[in-house]
């Protein structure tokens, strides 16, 4: 176990707001006795400072949980959160460069590509909050969870952020990966792919389950090392792939442990192994206009890239976004970006993360820049470079409340093509119906074909 006092001090004046940004090269070392002691007082329970800033632009964070409406159906995230609230700002092309220091370059890049784009700011709210038991597993693994296999897999780590006081860009990824959703959830979302003309097809609508098995309280002696989500979605429109269903296992050691996607075709009623869901494969959910190490702000293995953690700053993100939701796609959506009206904008405190492509490794992404919410873990922005340096593609992430966690959901996506001059919209749902987790049999490949013919 580790023990450096002038580690330590940093974090001390981290959290104070005092020290900005930090740099920290790579460790896999667990959190000393003295850092764990700062998850809840200093710090929260999931790593992030918990006092404001200086500025009084970003508030402390209570955790405290929303106020949400008496009357809301289970598992409803169509709602607007702080209905009564005005933008406080107000950012277009003309007034971006007052403000650059907080937006990501794609953001920038939307703004000065579209005159009718703005980035309307509203008061900031930390609504961001686990269950208790969360708070315990994450403190628990601040002193014993470790990267290893050269930062593909985490030892020690269960029910809880793994890495709440990181050290390297490799644990602040897997933070991402092991983000807080619930331990299980069914949806029903849509994927969007919408062309340089400002056209918008339905490129998926997916029924999924979805179980978190690392999430399970009390779990811990019956977990099998598959961390994130063993999904079965099976594709209810458009009309020509209706029938398709897919599972994913995504494990905790991506060295040692099966990891992978298969699909069921209904024209051939077989099941099959698909090569690699992951890096810079097209999407075929979104006909291939992102890949799908794009979805979610960043997925699949970090094992092409090296990591760096830049340190914390203050960046304006999209945050309790569920009007947007409660709009409905048909409104929310316009022809070349999300309508500004429908999105809430908040400045938070982000950890700037950027990976750099490994000697010999191939992906048409030669670096990228990803920025985490503190309170979450969750990627919210992203920004894109191809192997000629220029910035090619970006990501948003549309954050929303669920009171039924209770929780802030990474849902749904966005990814940009600046090339193309198109976007993807992932998972669009207004619902996130929590449930208890279903056996992994349900996740096999084999049951794929008996809910595929029921």
């Amino acid at each position: 176990m580790r023990h450096n006092k002038h580690k330590t001090s940093l974090y001390v004046l981290m959290a104070a707001g005092m020290l900005h940004p930090v740099f920290f090269n790579v460790s896999h070392a667990a959190a000393s006795a003295e850092e764990v002691q700062s998850l809840g007082t200093t710090l929260t329970p999931l790593g992030a400072i918990k006092a404001g800033n200086a500025a009084g632009t970003i508030p402390a964070w209570t955790g405290s949980k929303t106020q949400c409406p008496a009357n809301l159906p289970a598992g409803s995230l169509a709602w607007e959160p702080f209905a009564d609230e005005k933008p406080i700002l107000s950012i277009t092309a003309q007034n971006m460069a007052e403000h650059k220091d907080q937006l990501s370059l794609s953001v920038q890049s939307l703004l000065q590509s579209n005159p009718d784009y703005r980035v309307d700011i509203y008061p900031t709210h930390r609504t961001a909050i686990e269950p208790e038991w969360v708070y315990q597993y994450t403190k628990t693994n601040a002193s014993r969870a470790t990267l290893t296999e050269g930062g593909k897999a985490v030892k020690g780590a269960y029910g809880g952020t793994p890495f709440p006081i990181p050290q390297s860009g490799g644990e602040a990824m897997w933070n991402h990966f092991l983000a807080w959703k619930g331990s299980a959830a069914d949806t029903v979302a849509d994927l969007f792919v919408v062309d340089s003309n400002g056209t918008r097809s339905l490129s998926a609508r997916i029924e999924a389950s979805r179980v978190y098995p690392y999430y399970v309280q009390d779990g811990e002696s019956k977990f099998d090392g598959t961390h994130w989500m063993l999904s079965r979605a099976q594709l209810k429109a458009p009309a020509r792939r209706v029938g398709e269903a897919t599972v994913g296992v995504f494990p905790m050691d991506y060295q040692n442990q099966l990891f992978g996607s298969w699909q069921y075709m209904p024209g051939q009623r077989r099941v099959r192994k698909l090569p690699n869901v992951q890096f810079d494969t097209p999407n075929f959910f979104v006909s291939g206009v992102a890949n799908f190490d794009e979805a979610y702000g960043f997925f699949g293995s970090p094992e092409q890239y090296d990591w760096k953690l830049v340190g914390r700053k203050e960046m304006y993100i999209p945050y309790n976004t569920n009007k947007m939701l409660k709009a409905g796609p048909d409104a929310a959506i316009g022809p070349h970006f999300i309508k500004p009206e429908f999105v809430r904008w908040e400045l938070h405190r982000v950890w700037q993360v950027e990976g750099k492509l490994k000697d010999g490794v191939r992906n048409s992404v030669a670096s990228r820049t990803l920025y985490l919410d503190e309170d979450t873990w969750n990627v919210v922005l992203s920004d894109l470079w191809d192997t000629q340096n220029k910035h090619w593609r970006g990501g948003i992430v549309y954050s929303s409340i669920s009171c039924d966690l209770p929780g802030v959901i990474p849902l749904p996506f966005q990814n940009i093509d600046f090339q193309q001059k198109a976007f993807v919209l992932g998972e669009w749902s207004d619902q996130y119906q929590s449930r208890e987790p279903r056996p992994r049999s349900y996740y096999s490949p084999e049951a794929l074909v008996q809910g595929a013919q029921r």
